[in-house]
């Protein structure tokens, strides 16, 4: 027996809510192992990737490319890395070149995955990847943003980042996971280790 297998639920019946532009409202009765019943709501989205994409400003300041938007949820304005949702049957690593160039003008030569995690497990079932690109350049198109984007891009000094001067940043918790990636990848943190 898995040490874990007291702990899982079972399905018994799913059903299909609402059917949303960026999520699938779902509902899953399922039964422990102890023989609770309980409905679960749950949503199902796709992965959404984010661009880590640094250059440097008129002064020569390490910078963030960084895009300035509304968002609805909590109706702030927040700032953050850009990014989106991976449409179907898109590789994300080029929906990550994608939605760097659409939001904000800028490309890269390549990104490199520096790191994945479910956004809230407790309700979701999908992955927000971060990105960091390399050979990042402007180009001269213009954005190219979806229907209902209005952003903004602004180029935020590295250390106002890494340092959670910007509170306009550091409320939205998938950024801040992205921050967390991008320390570990560049080593300035290190993975505890023994630590299952």
């Amino acid at each position: 027996m898995k040490k874990d297998a007291h702990l899982h639920w079972h399905d018994l019946k799913n059903r299909k809510l609402l059917d949303g532009y960026v999520f699938t409202v779902n509902s899953a009765l399922r039964r422990s192992d102890d023989g609770r019943e309980a409905e679960f709501y749950l949503l199902d989205s796709p992965d959404w990737v984010h661009v880590i994409a640094e250059t440097v400003d008129s002064t020569g300041v390490p910078c963030f490319i960084l895009v300035r938007q509304f968002r609805h949820g909590d109706r702030q304005i927040t700032v953050e890395f850009p990014g989106g949702v991976v449409d179907s049957h898109e590789d994300p690593a080029a929906a990550a070149l994608r939605e760097l160039r659409e939001e904000t003008g800028y490309e890269a030569e390549s990104v490199l995955e520096i790191g994945r995690s479910n956004p809230n497990p407790a309700l979701m079932n999908n992955r927000a990847i971060t990105y960091l690109a390399r050979g990042v350049h402007p180009i001269q198109a213009s954005q190219q943003l979806d229907t209902n984007e209005i952003v903004d891009v602004e180029l935020v000094p590295r250390d106002d980042i890494l340092h959670g001067r910007r509170p306009d940043f550091t409320r939205h918790a998938v950024m801040l996971g992205a921050v967390y990636w991008y320390l570990l990848h560049s080593g300035s943190i290190r993975p505890v280790t023994g630590v299952s």
